[in-house]
């Protein structure tokens, strides 16, 4: 039976009461019901052939073919799921066949030398009509991912759209090229006949053809787990058949697609009973999808509320002066911020991110906008390799990264090049050690100094408010239960009408989950939280059946300001393995407890390592960087108050140690002063 009398007895039998009489008179299954579809589709495919091609290959007098047509069919498996966040969207996939040949053609006047006497086997040049023709099989494997869509939940209209790869079908795809005699009534000479083959075989370089499929549908019941969709559909192709000649394939499909319903999550309801007297009227068995909707609990489980507390930090990140370059290369990387001329005059420092690699990455900007403000400074720029990328070479590698980082400078920031000087080094005066692979990616680098310490002195974020949330994790318990099953669920967590925090999955939820207020939500918290507050917990539940339950909690939260002010010094002076402090970094020591020791201050050292070489070796030399960085603060403040000095080693790596940077990082002293507000407003120093 041909495809489009299929459709026409499907639709017909549907009507009239044939096909599944036990369905035709309940209601259409919802198409949300059911968490999993698949089904096959059969179509027939009226293909139109658009072309530009020559008639003869490098012969653009001989004519060109136009447009033509043919038919075709496509079968296809696939299966939908339900997309998560919108109950009426599918996600679908499917693999299968298409059929999309045809033909086209040209007829051409000419003259051509054919037989006029055949008992004399005479040839002659005569101008006749003939027709050139081309013909093509075109087999594919189709495979095909989209969406498809039912937006209203009465009617089960779907409209689908799906981008289609067809793979060519081995030697499936090719094609037959002819000539025939229109008029006169004259026969070739090579054959005698009316009509000669040119060519045929496969096609030369065929493409996978990529398309966009659009369709058109409506699910009729078939059975209590299946339903017939007749569809209208249109591809529309984005690539030609071959890289041979101009030639792309479209195609108009009617088909039927039979889908399979996964058991049990159909909501179709019974057939009426017959009345059992003629006074009763008969009673159809309806259930109430409300009546199973999920019944609904949460609840925060903490003894206290949500605290966030805001403090007034001042910052001081120190400059790590060099400049890492990439193996053999000596272009500044990406990672590096990198701007224009144009938008350097935009450059603040103090719009700077308070965290400290954020910061470093933009070392190239900062140091730029300091040689603008300070015009007869000089910057040394000393460029080096790790060792190993040759003798001749590696020198020449290593002016390269300096005058990379030169260029930058004058380009972006209009810096004079004799204020940039330019040396090399085979490898950095204070190498890494290579006993790790780590230790030549930090010895390929550009070392920067200056005559000024206003070049490269320490980032200073000056009184800005760092928010922290207190407990770090807030416990909340859920619960959702139905008789047929849940099938998803979503929580969020909202002040005044905004979103601070949002999670769902499907089937049952935990019963609890840990929300961990990320830097993002508890800065958001912090801007519109009053100094009592309360948070709403909303939690929504979907059954099996697509019934839906919601419910709302609340929980108290609260916002404070810390009466301690804090003054953050973290010190990347260390060179790889060294604890020594060099007088640079001393006189910044001593500028940074000049400014933030009080008489009430406390303070305290932590010292720290990158997660090379042994731990009790690295425990020690994290030990001996604070108490070096100590025994500095107390030898110019001896009344300083330091409640706590140690090394913690590499057990708290901040920063991603598979960069040089993130290494050097936490190489690092930490001195964090701490002292009350009132003393501060006070200035007893």
């Amino acid at each position: 039976m041909k495809v489009p009398s299929l459709i026409g007895f499907l639709l017909f039998a549907t009507n009239a009461g044939l096909v599944a009489p036990a369905y035709a008179q309940s209601a259409a299954p919802d198409p949300l019901a059911s968490p999993f579809h698949a089904g096959l589709r059969l179509g027939y495919l009226r293909n139109f052939q658009q072309t530009s091609s020559l008639i003869v290959a490098d012969c653009p007098q001989c004519g060109t073919f136009s447009n033509g047509s043919g038919n075709g069919f496509d079968v296809q498996l696939f299966g939908e799921v339900p997309f998560n966040f919108y109950r009426r969207l599918d996600l679908t996939f499917g693999a299968g066949f298409a059929q999309r040949g045809g033909a086209f053609g040209q007829s051409v006047t000419d003259a051509e030398q054919v037989l006029t006497n055949t008992s004399t086997n005479t040839a002659v040049d005569v101008p006749f009509t003939r027709l050139n023709s081309f013909s093509a099989s075109l087999a594919y494997i189709d495979l095909s991912g989209g969406v498809r869509i039912t937006p209203l939940k009465k009617i089960p209209a779907y409209f689908s759209a799906d981008l289609d790869a067809d793979i060519p079908a081995g030697h499936s795809v090719t094609y037959t090229q002819t000539e025939s005699i229109i008029s006169p009534g004259l026969l070739y000479p090579q054959n005698h006949l009316t009509t000669r083959t040119d060519g045929a075989g496969a096609i030369d370089g065929v493409n996978t053809l990529f398309g966009v499929r659009g369709t058109l549908g409506y699910e009729l019941p078939f059975g209590p787990i299946l339903t017939a969709s007749p569809e209208l559909s249109y591809y529309l192709p984005m690539n030609s058949v071959s890289t041979s000649r101009p030639w792309r394939v479209s195609s108009v499909s009617v088909g039927m697609a039979i889908r399979w319903n996964e058991p049990g999550k159909s909501v179709i309801e019974e057939p009426a009973p017959a009345p059992q007297a003629p006074a009763k009227p008969p009673i159809v068995a309806r259930e109430d999808p409300n009546l199973l909707a999920p019944k609904l609990s949460a609840a925060a489980l903490v003894s206290q509320p949500l605290h966030i507390i805001e403090t007034t930090v001042t910052e001081t990140f120190p400059i790590l002066p060099y400049i890492f370059f990439d193996s053999a290369s000596a272009v500044l990387p990406d990672r590096f911020a990198q701007m224009t001329s144009s938008n350097a005059a935009q450059f603040k420092e103090s719009d700077l991110p308070h965290r400290s690699l954020e910061s470093y990455y933009q070392i190239l900007n900062v140091i730029g906008s300091r040689l603008q403000t300070n015009p007869i400074a000089t910057l040394t720029i000393n460029g080096t390799t790790d060792g190993r990328e040759g003798m001749d070479e590696g020198k020449e590698l290593a002016e390269r990264r300096a005058n990379a980082v030169r260029d930058y400078f004058v380009k972006v920031w209009g810096i004079e090049p004799t204020r940039l000087i330019i040396t090399t080094s085979d490898v950095p005066k204070n190498p890494s050690s290579t006993q790790y692979a780590e230790g030549y990616e930090e010895n390929r680098r550009a070392e920067l100094s200056s005559d000024n310490d206003q070049i490269l002195k320490p980032i200073v974020h000056e009184r800005f408010r760092e928010e922290s949330a207190l407990p770090k994790a807030i416990p909340i318990a859920l619960s959702a239960t139905s008789s047929i099953g849940v099938r998803d669920w979503h929580l969020s967590i909202v002040l005044r009408g905004s979103s601070i925090y949002e999670t769902s999955g499907e089937g049952a939820p935990p019963a609890s989950l840990d929300w961990k207020p990320s830097e993002g939500q508890v800065e958001s918290l912090a801007k519109s939280l009053s100094e009592k507050d309360s948070l709403a917990l909303n939690f929504e539940a979907t059954a099996a059946n697509g019934a839906h339950s919601s419910e709302q909690a609340a929980f108290p939260a609260s916002k404070s300001l810390n009466p301690f002010e804090l003054s953050r010094l973290s010190l990347i002076v260390f060179d790889f393995d060294q604890s020594r402090i060099d007088e640079q970094n001393q006189r910044m020591i001593a500028q940074f407890v000049a400014k933030s020791f009080y008489p009430a201050s406390s303070a305290t050292i932590t010292g720290s390592t990158d997660n090379l070489g042994e731990l009790d070796h690295n425990q020690k030399l994290s030990e001996d960087r604070a108490f070096n960085v100590r025994d500095l603060i107390l030898a110019d403040k001896p009344e300083a108050k330091i409640t706590s000095a140690k090394g913690i080693g590499p057990s708290n790596l901040l920063y991603d140690n598979h960069l040089p940077e993130g290494r050097y990082y936490c190489r690092t002293v930490k001195v964090e002063v701490e002292t009350p507000l009132d003393s501060i407003l006070t200035g007893q120093k």
